[in-house]
C-alpha cells in the first residue's frame, strides 16, 4: 500500500473506509477476512475495528462464522463476525420529483423507518416545499424519539424538472443546491447535501450483494428522458452530473420532429408524451397511461402495434447505452408500464443480447413513497463512508 504523502489521519481515516465498505459489501466479515481482502495486517485490523466497536459503529456477533458442510474442521480459535451497527445513526432524506416529494428517515444502513409524502403540482410555492420537507424531518424525529446527535445528516434529491424552482445553479454540466443546503443546515442544525436525483436514484439502487448491480444502467421516465451509469458502485461523472443528454439521442434516424430535438430523437420517440400523443393518432382517442397499458394487455391491436414499436425502439436504445458502457443491468425509474409491456421489452432486450451477456432488466425498487430513501443514500455515502465513520471534529489517532 503506497502511503506516501497521506498524513496518519488521512491513513486512518481511508483504512476505515475500505473496512466498512468491505463489510457493507458482504454483509458481515471476520476481521482475518477483512485483512486479507483489503492487504491490512490483522493487528491493523484488530486496532481499527476494535475502535469501531467503542465508537458504536461495528458490532461484534458474538457468534463464530459457519463453517461450510463438507469442509473439515479447523483447529484453533473460530472466526467471529462485526457487522455495522444500524443504529450507530439515523439518516434522512427528501426526494423531489415531478408529482410529489417524499420525506423519510432510515438507519445507517438505509433500511427505511418512517416517511411523509406530498403530492405536488407545478403551481406549487417553493416556501411550501422547504416548509414541508423541515416539518417533516422535525416530526419523524419527534415520533421516534431521535435527537440531533443521534442524526448523521440529510439528503435530498430533486429531479431536473424541479431544479428551478429549488433555486439550483448549473455551471460546467453541473448542478449545485448550495442555497437550499444553507436555509435547510439553519433550519435543523444539522448537515445537509442535495444532488440531481436521478444519480441518487441510481446509486440508491445498487445492492451489494449483488454483483452485477455494481455496474448498471438507470433510465429515468418524466417529462424528459433522464440517465444515469453506475461503474463500480460509484456513479460515473459524480453525482451532480447533467443527466439529460440522452434525451436528444437520435434512436430513429429520420424519425418524428419535436421543437429544438434532432428528427428521431428520444425526446420525439419515446417519452411519455410522444407514446401518448402516437396511440392518440392511431386510436383516435386521447388516453391516460393506466388507460393504455388497460387497452394493451386488452390486446388492442391499435395501441398494441404502437405500444411495442415504442418498447422495440427503447430496447435498442438499452442494449447501446449498456454495450457502451459495459453494463449488464439496466433499472427504469418511474416507467409507468404494464407487466406484458415488461415482459416484452426484456424479450426484445434478449434478442438484442443474446444468451451469452444477458442484460438484467429491471424496475427500481426505489419510486413514490419511499423515494427518500435515494436521499438518504447521498447522506450515507458521503458523511459516512467517505469519512471512515469519522464525524466532524474527530482528530484522534
Amino acid at each position: 500500500m503506497d502511503t506516501k504523502g497521506i498524513s496518519k489521519l488521512d491513513l486512518k481515516r481511508r483504512n476505515r473506509k475500505q473496512i466498512l465498505l468491505a463489510i457493507r459489501q458482504a454483509g458481515m466479515l471476520a476481521r482475518v477476512d477483512i485483512a486479507a481482502q483489503l492487504s491490512l495486517t490483522r493487528a491493523a485490523v484488530t486496532i481499527i475495528t476494535n475502535q469501531m466497536i467503542a465508537q458504536n459503529i461495528l458490532e461484534d456477533m458474538n457468534s463464530p462464522a459457519a463453517e461450510a458442510v463438507g469442509e473439515p474442521k479447523k483447529k484453533g480459535r473460530k472466526k467471529t463476525m462485526i457487522r455495522i451497527n444500524p443504529d450507530f445513526k439515523h439518516v434522512l432524506g427528501a426526494v423531489v420529483n415531478e408529482r410529489a416529494i417524499s420525506v423519510g428517515l432510515s438507519d445507517i444502513n438505509g433500511a427505511p423507518i418512517d416517511n411523509r409524502y406530498l403530492e405536488i403540482s407545478d403551481d406549487s410555492k417553493t416556501e411550501e416545499l422547504i416548509t414541508f420537507i423541515v416539518s417533516s424531518c422535525r416530526e419523524l424525529m419527534q415520533k421516534h424519539s431521535l435527537s440531533n446527535k443521534q442524526m448523521l445528516g440529510l439528503g435530498v434529491g430533486i429531479v431536473p424538472a424541479r431544479w428551478e424552482m429549488f433555486r439550483a445553479e448549473e455551471k460546467d454540466s453541473k448542478v449545485s443546491f448550495a442555497k437550499l443546503c444553507y436555509l435547510l443546515e439553519m433550519e435543523l442544525s444539522m448537515p445537509v447535501l442535495a444532488e440531481s436525483a436521478i444519480n441518487l436514484y441510481a446509486f440508491a439502487g445498487i445492492d451489494y450483494t449483488n454483483a452485477v448491480t455494481s455496474n448498471q444502467l438507470l433510465i429515468y421516465s418524466g417529462q424528459k428522458f433522464q440517465y444515469s451509469i453506475i461503474l463500480g458502485n460509484e456513479p460515473v461523472g459524480g453525482f451532480s452530473r447533467d443527466t439529460s443528454v440522452i434525451d436528444r439521442m437520435v434512436i430513429v434516424p429520420g424519425g418524428a420532429a419535436c421543437e429544438g430535438y434532432p428528427d428521431g430523437s428520444v425526446h420525439a420517440e419515446l417519452t411519455r408524451a410522444a407514446l401518448l400523443a402516437k396511440a392518440a393518432a392511431a386510436t383516435g382517442q386521447t388516453m391516460t397511461m393506466d388507460q393504455l397499458n388497460a387497452e394493451y394487455d386488452a390486446g388492442n391491436p391499435k395501441v398494441t402495434k404502437v405500444y411495442e414499436k415504442n418498447l422495440y425502439d427503447l430496447a435498442r436504445l438499452i442494449y447501446n447505452l449498456c454495450t457502451g458502457s459495459s453494463v449488464y443491468c439496466a433499472t427504469l425509474q418511474c416507467f409507468r408500464i404494464s407487466e406484458k409491456a415488461h415482459k416484452k421489452l426484456d424479450d426484445e432486450l434478449r434478442k438484442l443480447t443474446g444468451k451469452e451477456k444477458p442484460i438484467l432488466l429491471r424496475f427500481s425498487s426505489i419510486d413514490n413513497t419511499d423515494a427518500y430513501r435515494a436521499g438518504c443514500a447521498l447522506a450515507i455515502e458521503k458523511l459516512f463512508f467517505e469519512t471512515g465513520g469519522m464525524l466532524p471534529g474527530d482528530t484522534s489517532l
